[in-house]
């Protein structure tokens, strides 16, 4: 409902968002979730900093395995006295605070166990990024880690949110955009493409991989981008409808977003406009170009530019497309 839920003195303890739905022959009653008063305070905070904006909660800046093993404790020298989680991964603006290889032991002053849980509530216990996420603007956060031997405490660092190649939140960090080129239909990658059944396994995966790469791994990326569909037209005559795949050239050149594709596409159509006149026809021994688009786990699609540009207008008109791309710019209303 959206209500606020009190306590016994009449204070707000959280906001009333979803109930337990009914199952067939078990029903239920007045079973209902809380989205506690500590989250609703940090949301709060972060929408006040910049009127009409919101600045996103942090993001847990490594990636950790948990200590319960006894061989990879060995494997990493870890003493039997020390409890916490080996740090596999750390993004670069933990640089100096944490390191790969590190036993993260305490967050703040909460003990970190070898399967990464720490105290909520008497014995109650929770995954240790809930402090982390938790964390109200601006408000730093202090590590201590086991390294080389010895217990360290880091300096203390602010956390902010890390963007990811595949947006996570619609009409957070991305919107519907897409690009028509020729009769290929392409848009960029994102995590509600990725949880559809046309994404297979394959493209599942590898969108995952390039997920879990830092910001500065990225190899000049600003996003993914994935074929999804092939309009019938002479121009894919013989074409075999490949499943959803990751486009990864143009002519060879890495693809670094879908804006980046759609520019190269706009200038290889100018190319060829100016090469055979304004309607230039390809067939009448004109100039040719070609594009070619090379798919991950797939063949490269080839089109000739000015067959391409014709079947383009076509699918427009056929479709009622209005406009052959859409692409936004960063949400202004969020800020990392």
């Amino acid at each position: 409902s959206g209500g606020p839920a009190l306590n016994p003195e009449g204070l707000v303890t959280g906001v009333a968002f979803s109930t337990k739905s009914h199952k067939k022959n078990q029903p239920l009653n007045n079973i209902g979730y809380l989205i506690p008063i500590s989250i609703v305070k940090n949301f709060l905070g972060r929408c006040q900093e910049h009127p009409s904006t919101y600045t996103l909660s942090p993001f847990i800046p490594y990636r950790f395995h948990s200590l319960e093993n006894k061989s990879l404790r060995l494997a990493h020298g870890v003493p039997d006295n020390v409890e916490g989680v080996l740090l596999t991964s750390v993004c670069d603006s933990m640089k100096g605070v944490l390191s790969e290889g590190d036993v993260l032991t305490r967050i703040d002053d909460q003990s970190v166990s070898n399967d990464g849980q720490v105290q909520l509530r008497g014995d109650e216990t929770i995954q240790h990024g809930y402090l982390l996420r938790g964390k109200f603007l601006d408000e730093e956060v202090r590590f201590s880690v086991f390294r080389n031997g010895e217990h360290v405490k880091s300096p203390p660092a602010v956390l902010r949110d890390i963007p990811t190649l595949c947006p996570r939140w619609e009409s957070v960090d991305y919107f519907p955009d897409y690009l028509i080129l020729g009769t290929l239909v392409l848009l960029p990658m994102s995590a509600y493409l990725q949880g559809q059944k046309k994404c297979g396994t394959r493209l599942s995966a590898s969108t995952t991989n390039w997920c879990q790469k830092w910001p500065h791994e990225w190899e000049g990326k600003e996003g993914l981008v994935v074929l999804t569909e092939m309009f019938s037209h002479e121009l894919t005559f013989g074409y075999n409808r490949p499943n959803w795949r990751l486009v990864e050239t143009y002519n060879g050149i890495p693809i670094k977003s879908l804006a980046h594709l759609r520019d190269l596409w706009e200038e290889s159509m100018k190319q060829a406009k100016e090469s055979n006149g304004e309607n230039g026809d390809s067939t009448s021994g004109k100039t040719l170009s070609f594009v070619r688009l090379g798919l991950e786990h797939s063949e490269d699609v080839v089109f000739e530019v000015q067959a391409a540009i014709q079947a383009q207008a076509d699918i427009l008109k056929q479709q009622h497309i209005p406009c052959p791309s859409h692409i936004t710019q960063g949400n202004p209303q969020y800020r990392s």
